[in-house]
């Protein structure tokens, strides 16, 4: 740097599947530990910031509504994952359910709801869920009115390089959702080319058709969505996060429509009122 040699001994470490970095972490670990857990005054500390996290007010967050419920993430301190409950149609927290616990699933705290989907009737929620913050998703389907896990696991829906998001069809028999590939692409891509796939329950997901998405980019960031108007699903494309989206709408009879280009600078669109509404920055470079 600037004529200054910097030696980097340490890149041996970058390797963390190394036995040697295995071992050299331990290692660390356990002189940290050796040495904290000494500390006298480290058990009443530990007492008391337990007691203020427990404390915290439960919070709920990530409203859906559907048939006369209130689906949202429901966040318990000091339970470590937030948990998705159903509540009645005023909101009152007194009438909350839990209807997914990560908590229960895996007592080791490492499973995370990325996000949910409720059905049209409100009988049926679609969860993606991810192990060890990694949010490589998988849709889980539980029934609300018992909790209960129920058909097959969606894998490759969501990643962090894209997210993840799901419609319901209008019988909520099925749901169309964002798909990465598989083995028929390179490693290399299967964080990459996010498409749309549709999945009937009761089917295996290896099956599942390919919707839309050979026309999407590289780094393609899609979201569905058909909450109003059941019969159709409205995708929204982001290409990657340099604010650029394009817009397909899908009809009732299956076919698909590009409503908008990256270049048009339509930045949202909602299905609502028979109709398409969209929100243009096109010759708005300050977005009036």
């Amino acid at each position: 740097y600037h004529g200054q040699r910097v030696a980097d001994p340490y890149r041996w470490l970058e390797n963390a599947d190394d036995p040697a970095v295995k071992l050299w972490s331990q290692a660390q670990n356990n002189r940290t530990r050796a040495y904290l857990d000494s500390l006298p005054m480290r058990a009443a500390l530990k007492t008391k910031l337990t007691k203020l996290i427990s404390a915290t007010s439960p919070s709920y967050y990530g409203l859906h509504a559907a048939a006369g419920k209130i689906f949202a993430m429901y966040n318990q301190p000091p339970k470590q994952q937030p948990m998705l409950a159903v509540l009645a149609a005023s909101g009152d927290p007194a009438t909350a359910r839990i209807v997914i616990d990560p908590n229960k699933l895996n007592p080791k705290g490492t499973t995370t709801i990325d996000w949910f989907v409720p059905s049209h009737n409100g009988k049926l929620v679609a969860a993606s869920m991810s192990e060890n913050g990694s949010e490589d998703g998988s849709v889980h389907v539980f029934d609300v009115a018992t909790g209960k896990q129920v058909g097959e696991v969606v894998p490759r829906v969501q990643y962090p390089t894209g997210g993840g998001s799901l419609a319901w069809r209008a019988d909520d028999k099925g749901f169309w959702y964002t798909r990465y590939p598989g083995t028929e692409r390179p490693e290399a891509d299967r964080h990459f080319y996010q498409h749309v796939a549709f999945h009937e329950l009761g089917k295996d997901p290896s099956k599942d058709p390919f919707v839309i998405g050979k026309e999407f980019p590289k780094v393609a960031e899609v979201e569905l969505e058909n909450g109003e108007k059941p019969d159709w699903v409205l995708a929204s494309v982001a290409n990657g996060d340099g604010g650029e989206f394009a817009h397909w709408l899908m009809a009732p009879d299956g076919q698909w429509t590009q409503l908008t280009h990256f270049e048009d600078k339509v930045v949202s669109a909602a299905l609502a009122d028979d109709a398409v509404y969209l929100l243009s920055r096109k010759d708005a470079p300050k977005g009036k």
